[in-house]
């Protein structure tokens, strides 16, 4: 069976802003859906283009009135560009086909590791397709290698829990991160120094909290881009109660969360200068692969019937005496 490629997807999430309240005040209210459908995307594919962002950005799928986006990460500035370029793309859709609606935008960003902690699943589109008695792991390896268009792929694990989680607390004011996509936007602006190539003026360390089944309960540290940071009022709040935080002392606290036995996430970016990025994943379904085999049945040797048996041999349970 093809072992899977280790790598690591950056998930990235666009949810409109009041859109139960527009969908029942606005008797025409399918147009904007429509336009959020395909147009968001539209301005998401100029600007991938126009920064020359060469991996791209792929649909994951449609949650309602939300888009999430995934796109192949190797490195920090990959993380940097990619949620930059977006939150970009959110910005330019508010101020676009949004701007007389009178909705909004919300979103945030995670990571997602493969082969582990996360894996991808494959499910039949048609039920009675799967009609063998081999075991789920290997069916499952078996569609992904074929990549047969009779399945749906899809992605599972305690990353895009944690994520999903994450994009929970976000609002159009805060985009909100998981802690290894924060600790690549950081560690980006601290390897650059004063160049400052990788601003991250507008990072955020909202407040740590409580995610339901996240972390064994221990309250999770929350990060965010502060979308509206160059606003008037919040420079003027920001003088009298900063909420700032350094670069250096993000990527400290994201190290040693993931230094944690009992941290749920992971992060690999082969490409990356720090060794602590680099760090293999290991296909967490192995166990599962090997425990399958035990108990199969042993294929015998060319020309062995296994009718080479002694007349009196001992069969199942039955003692032998000496």
């Amino acid at each position: 069976m093809t072992k899977a490629t280790p790598r690591s997807l950056l998930f990235l999430s666009c949810d409109l802003v009041g859109s139960t309240q527009y969908k029942q005040r606005e008797p025409l209210w399918q147009e904007a859906f429509l336009s959020f459908y395909r147009e968001f995307p539209q301005i998401l594919g100029e600007l991938t283009l126009e920064k020359k962002y060469a991996p791209g950005f792929d649909l994951w799928k449609p949650v309602g009135d939300e888009l999430i986006f995934t796109t192949p990460v190797t490195t920090e500035t990959d993380v940097f560009r990619a949620t930059r370029i977006w939150v970009e793309t959110m910005d330019a859709y508010e101020k676009g086909p949004l701007r007389d609606v009178g909705m909004k935008t919300k979103g945030g960003a995670f990571i997602a590791t493969f082969p582990g902690p996360d894996s991808e699943s494959s499910i039949p589109r048609d039920p009675t397709i799967e009609k063998s008695d081999k075991g789920v792991v290997e069916l499952n390896d078996e569609a992904l290698t074929t990549r047969s268009p009779n399945y749906l792929y899809d992605y599972f694990g305690p990353s895009i829990d944690t994520g999903f989680r994450v994009l929970s607390a976000c609002s159009n004011r805060y985009f909100t991160l998981s802690v290894e996509t924060a600790w690549a936007l950081a560690q980006c602006a601290v390897d650059s120094g004063v160049r400052n190539e990788f601003p991250v003026s507008d990072l955020r360390l909202l407040d740590s909290r409580e995610f339901k089944g996240v972390w064994n309960g221990r309250e999770y540290p929350l990060f965010a881009l502060d979308r509206h940071s160059l606003d008037s009022v919040y420079v003027a709040m920001a003088r009298i109660h900063s909420e700032t935080v350094e670069p250096i002392d993000v990527v400290n606290l994201c190290r040693e969360c993931l230094g944690k036995p009992d941290w749920p996430s992971g992060i690999y970016l082969p490409d990356s200068g720090h060794v602590e990025f680099r760090n293999t994943p290991v296909d967490t379904l192995d166990d599962l692969r090997t425990n399958s085999m035990e108990g199969a049945e042993t294929v015998l040797p060319e020309g062995d019937t296994g009718d080479n048996l002694e007349q009196d041999a001992p069969l199942g349970d039955e003692v032998v005496q000496s």
